[in-house]
C-alpha cells in the first residue's frame, strides 16, 4: 500500500537507524518505535536476545510475543535477533487490527515485517564492512571488603543471640592479607574478591560482512555471507587446558535471485543459511544461563581460597586443588566455589536453520488493468543439538598450619566414592542433550488489483494460506513424555483480503477481514471470522487549507480504525476437543496370579475433551494525526484501546471432590480450563522527527513515546478476604 492510503497504524524503520555495535538486532528495537516496548534479561552472548512487546502485554493468555516475518515467511526471534542489518531493505511494525488483518490469527499481537534486499540492474557492487566493538557493564555491584563481611557478619550473629563467626585473630590474618603484611598466608586466610578473579572488565566483538549485487535486464542477484564472534567476560586461566570464556559463533549465507522470465513474469528464488556455535560454562542447573555472576556475590571472601597451590602431600596431583568446606557427612561439601564451577567444564550447542523460498510473481494486464497474482512456497529445516563435557573438582581445606614456616597441611574434602554426592573424578564425562530438529512449509497465494479512474482509485488483495510444522521430538510439555498427539504435524489455514477506496487522494476507507482455520478447536469453532474497518482524511489536500495555516501545518492527516482479531496459541495443549488417554500409564494399576505376581498398568487420563473452547479474540480501535510542522517537523500521535476476551485460562474452583483424574503437574490442580480471561489495554503512542538543511549543513532529531496501561479484567480467582490478593484490576 502507498504510505498516504494507510489507514492502519504501521510504522517504517529507516535501516541506517538499527546499525549499533551489536550483533543482536534485538536489542537495536528499543527507543527505535513508538509503540515497541522491549527489555533485555542478559548481555551473555547467545543469550542476549530482547524480549519485545508491541504495545505493551496485552493478554495474560499463552502467547504474548508478535509475529515475525522475514520475506513473508513466519520465524523466530531467534532468527530476527541474527539477521544481518546490511541484508535488510526493509523493516515495519504493524501494530493494530488494520494492518494486521492479512495475516490472520498469527498476527493478533503485532507483526515485524521483514523484507531482506534484492539485486539491481547494473555492474557488480561488492560491499564489505569489517567492525571491532568493546562492550562492558555500565555499573557492577559494590562489595563490602573482606574485613567489613566479617565484622557485619559477627554483628547479623550477636542481633539473633548467636555467638561471633569470625575471631579477632581471624580478623587481623585476613587483614595483613589484605596489605601483604609480612608473613601473610592468603590461602591460611584467604580474602578472595570473586568478580575480579572470574570477570575481565570488558570483552570485544567482531562482525564481517561481505555483500555483492548487480544483474542485467532478465536477472538481478543479491549474495551475501557473515561472521560474527561474540565473547564473554570470563577470563581465561591457564590452570585449564580448554577456553572456559564463553564465545558465541554466527555464520550466515544468503542469496535472493530474481529472473525476469517473462515481460510480465517474475521467479524470485531465496537461499539462505543461519549457523551458530557456542561454547561456555556449565550452569547450575544445566542451562546456558551462566550463574556464575550470581555465585561470585554470593560466595564469602574469607571461608576458603579459589585453589591452594600443592602441599607436600600433593605434588605429583594431577588436578586443581579447588578450597572449600566440609560437613559431617562424606563428601559433604558445603559452598559452592565459584572457580571450580567455571573451570570444571564446558556446554556447546550447534543450531542451524537452511530455507529454501521460490516465488512467482505474474502481471495480468491482459485480463484487466493493474491485476497482479503472486504465490509463494517455503520450506526451512531446523536443527539443534547440544553436550556438555566436565570433570568433578576436588575440594580441600587447610588441616594444619606452621605458622613460624609458613607452610600448610590440606586435607582432601571429598574422598569417598560411595558417596552420593561430589565424587571427585579427574577425566571428563560427556552428557549429551537431546537433539531437536522440526520442518516447516508454507505457501501462499496472492491475488493484487489496484487501479485508477479518475479521481477514484481502487485496490484489493484476496491472500490465501497455508502452513505446516513438524517436530522430531514431539513431547507433552506437561510430563515430557513422547505422545501421538504431539507428533501430529502442526496445520493452520487461513483466507484474507483487504479492499481499499481513495478519492481525490483525500478520502480513504478500507475493509479486511481474515477467515482463519485451526486444527486445535472443535468443528464448531474450527474456523473464525475476523473483519475490521478503517478511514482516512488527508485534511491538507482540501481546497482551504491554504494560506497562513498551511505555512504552519503543511501537512495534516486523520485516521482511525477498528476490528477484531482472533489468536489460536491460546495454550500447550495440542488439541482441545480430544482426549488424551495413556492406556498404559498411571497409578491404577492391577495386580493378580499367585502372590500377585502378575501386574497390569491401568488407564490414566492426561487431559480431557472440551468442545467448548474457541479463539482467544480482541477487539482494536486505533485513532492517530499525522502533521508536517514548519515542513521540517514531523508528528505521529496514535492512542489506542485493545479490548482482550475468551482468553483461556485454568480454572481455579475446582475441587477435587469432581475426582478428575488429569492434573496440572505445575500446580497440581485438576488440569481443565475454559475462554473466561478478559484483559485490556489502553495507551498512546507519540513519535517526532526534525530535520534541519542548511547549504552543506543538516541534521536530524528524532523521538519518540509509548504509554501503556494493561490489565487484568476478568481473572478466574478465590474470593478472597483481602483486596490486595486478587489479580483482578492489577496491571499484567
Amino acid at each position: 500500500q502507498r504510505k498516504e492510503a494507510l489507514v492502519g497504524s504501521v510504522t517504517t524503520v529507516k535501516v541506517a537507524n538499527l546499525k549499533i555495535p551489536s550483533s543482536n538486532l534485538t536489542n537495536a528495537l528499543s527507543g527505535q518505535i513508538a509503540g515497541v516496548i522491549g527489555y533485555q534479561r542478559s548481555g551473555q552472548p547467545g543469550q542476549d536476545n530482547s524480549q519485545f512487546f508491541i504495545r505493551g502485554v496485552t493478554t495474560f493468555g499463552y502467547k504474548q510475543d508478535p509475529l515475525i516475518l522475514i520475506d513473508n515467511v513466519e520465524l523466530t526471534s531467534s532468527d530476527l535477533a541474527r539477521l544481518q542489518v546490511d541484508d535488510i531493505e526493509s523493516f515495519s511494525i504493524l501494530k493494530d487490527a488494520s494492518a494486521t488483518a492479512l495475516y490472520g490469527a498469527r498476527g493478533a499481537n503485532g507483526v515485524i515485517l521483514v523484507s531482506t534486499k534484492s539485486g539491481k540492474v547494473g555492474k557488480a557492487k561488492i560491499s564489505f564492512r569489517l567492525e571491532q566493538s568493546a562492550s562492558q557493564s555500565t555499573q557492577n555491584l559494590e562489595l563490602a571488603d573482606p574485613v567489613t563481611y566479617m565484622r557485619l557478619f559477627n554483628e547479623a550473629a550477636i542481633g539473633r543471640n548467636m555467638d561471633p563467626v569470625f575471631n579477632q585473630n581471624k580478623i587481623n590474618n585476613t587483614l595483613n592479607t589484605i596489605n601483604r603484611s609480612p608473613g601473610y598466608n592468603e590461602y591460611v586466610y584467604p580474602a578472595v574478591d570473586w568478580l575480579d578473579m572470574l570477570f575481565k572488565k570488558r570483552t570485544s566483538t567482531q562482525r564481517a560482512n561481505l555483500g555483492i549485487s548487480g544483474g542485467g535486464g532478465v536477472a538481478r542477484y543479491y549474495v551475501a555471507g557473515s561472521y560474527n564472534l561474540d565473547n564473554g567476560v570470563l577470563k581465561e586461566d591457564e590452570r585449564n587446558n580448554n577456553d572456559n570464556n564463553i564465545k558465541f559463533r554466527n555464520y550466515q549465507l544468503r542469496s535472493n535471485v530474481n529472473i525476469d522470465l517473462t515481460k510480465t513474469t517474475e521467479m524470485v528464488v531465496r537461499l539462505s543459511g543461519n549457523f551458530s556455535e557456542y561454547n561456555g560454562p556449565i550452569a547450575s542447573d544445566g542451562g546456558f544461563s551462566t550463574d556464575l555472576y550470581n555465585a561470585a556475590v554470593h560466595t564469602s571472601p574469607v571461608l576458603f581460597p579459589a585453589y591452594f597451590p600443592a602441599d607436600q602431600a600433593n605434588q605429583n596431583a594431577q588436578h586443581i586443588l579447588f578450597g572449600n568446606t566440609v560437613g559431617n557427612a562424606a563428601n559433604d561439601i558445603r559452598n559452592v566455589n565459584p572457580y571450580a564451577a567455571m573451570l570444571m567444564g564446558h556446554k556447546n550447542s550447534s543450531e542451524s536453520r537452511m530455507s529454501a523460498q521460490f516465488e512467482v510473481n505474474q502481471k495480468l494486464d491482459f485480463l484487466t488493468e493493474g491485476l497482479t497474482f503472486r504465490s509463494i512456497f517455503s520450506t526451512n529445516r531446523y536443527s539443534y543439538f547440544d553436550s556438555s563435557m566436565a570433570y568433578a573438582p576436588f575440594y580441600y581445606n587447610v588441616s594444619s598450619y606452621d605458622r613460624q614456616s609458613n607452610q600448610y597441611s590440606l586435607n582432601w574434602l571429598n574422598p569417598s566414592v560411595t558417596a552420593p554426592l561430589n565424587v571427585a573424578r579427574e577425566y571428563l564425562s560427556y552428557y549429551p542433550g537431546s537433539p531437536t530438529v522440526n520442518t516447516f512449509l508454507y505457501a501462499q497465494a496472492s491475488m493484487n488489483y489496484d487501479r485508477t479512474f479518475g479521481n477514484h482509485t481502487v485496490s484489493g488483495t484476496l491472500i490465501g494460506t497455508a502452513q505446516q510444522t513438524r517436530y522430531n521430538n514431539a513431547r507433552d510439555p506437561k510430563n515430557n513424555q513422547p505422545t501421538l498427539q504431539y507428533s501430529l504435524p502442526y496445520r493452520n489455514i487461513g483466507l484474507a483480503g483487504r479492499l481499499t477506496y481513495s478519492y481525490k487522494n483525500r478520502y480513504f476507507l478500507e475493509t479486511n477481514f481474515g477467515y482463519n482455520g485451526s486444527e486445535r478447536f472443535s468443528e464448531n469453532h474450527r474456523f473464525g471470522f475476523f473483519p475490521t474497518i478503517g478511514g482516512g482524511w488527508i485534511v491538507s489536500n482540501e481546497g482551504f487549507w491554504k494560506g497562513g495555516i498551511a505555512d504552519v501545518v503543511s501537512r495534516l492527516k486523520l485516521r482511525g480504525s477498528f476490528g477484531i482479531v482472533g489468536n489460536d496459541a491460546i495454550g500447550s495443549q495440542r488439541f482441545f476437543y480430544k482426549s488424551d488417554v495413556n492406556l498404559n500409564g498411571g497409578g491404577n494399576y492391577a495386580q493378580f496370579g499367585f502372590n500377585g505376581a502378575s501386574e497390569r498398568q491401568g488407564v490414566y487420563i492426561n487431559s480431557y475433551e472440551n468442545t467448548n473452547i474457541t479463539w482467544e479474540t480482541s477487539q482494536q480501535t486505533n485513532i492517530a494525526l499525522e502533521a508536517t510542522l514548519f515542513k521540517n517537523l514531523s508528528l505521529i500521535a496514535e492512542v489506542y484501546n485493545n479490548y482482550r476476551y475468551d482468553i483461556y485460562m485454568p480454572r481455579r474452583n475446582v475441587p477435587s471432590t469432581l475426582g478428575l483424574e488429569a492434573i496440572d503437574p505445575n500446580t497440581n490442580l485438576p488440569d481443565i480450563g475454559a475462554n473466561i480471561g478478559v484483559a485490556r489495554s489502553r495507551g498512546m503512542d507519540l513519535s517526532l522527527d526534525y530535520k534541519f538543511n542548511a547549504n552543506e549543513f543538516s541534521f536530524a532529531v528524532r523521538g519518540n513515546m509509548t504509554f501503556a496501561k494493561n490489565k487484568y479484567v476478568n481473572f478466574e480467582e478465590p474470593q478472597w478476604a483481602e483486596a490486595y490478593r486478587y489479580t483482578t484490576g492489577q496491571a499484567i
